[in-house]
């Protein structure tokens, strides 16, 4: 395990639920036994009122900035996206086009389509550019801004 220093705010992508949340290093055990040292920290919530925890009761992947946090949660949907995409692609294949066709479409790259996107940018949203050059608006979570 990483070693953290007390007073360290860790943003966590939950494994065991979705969403992200902060945790602040408040105790840092020091265990010497005979079979070694073990290090094990106690961390508490950003939810006011929370009671601290042990960081590795906690199921998920560490970051120890919002922009790591935030790139792994861009990396994470755009995954999912893709993921979508392929799969209904292949429905389509599969039942709009007979088994000559699939093959021919396979291998073909949809064109792309310009989309029209407003030049203002909405409210609490954030222009990313995708892979292929598109730009997208995607809504920022309060707690990342």
């Amino acid at each position: 395990m990483p070693h953290y220093e007390v007073g360290t705010v860790l943003w966590i992508i939950r494994s065991d639920r979705p969403g992200l949340v902060a945790y602040r290093v408040v105790e840092e055990i020091t265990k010497k036994t005979l079979e070694g040292e073990r290090i094990q920290y106690l961390v508490q919530s950003a939810i006011p009122k929370a009671k601290t925890v042990q960081l590795e009761s906690i199921k998920g992947r560490i970051f120890l900035t919002s922009e790591e946090a935030k790139y792994a949660m861009i990396e994470n949907a755009t995954r999912a996206i893709d993921a979508i995409i392929e799969k209904t692609q292949n429905l389509v294949n599969k039942t709009f086009f007979k088994q000559s066709e699939q093959k021919t479409m396979q291998h073909q790259q949809p064109p792309a389509v310009p989309i029209n996107q407003p030049q203002s940018l909405k409210d609490g949203y954030q222009w990313v550019t995708m892979e292929d050059g598109t730009k997208i608006q995607v809504k920022i979570p309060e707690i990342l801004k």
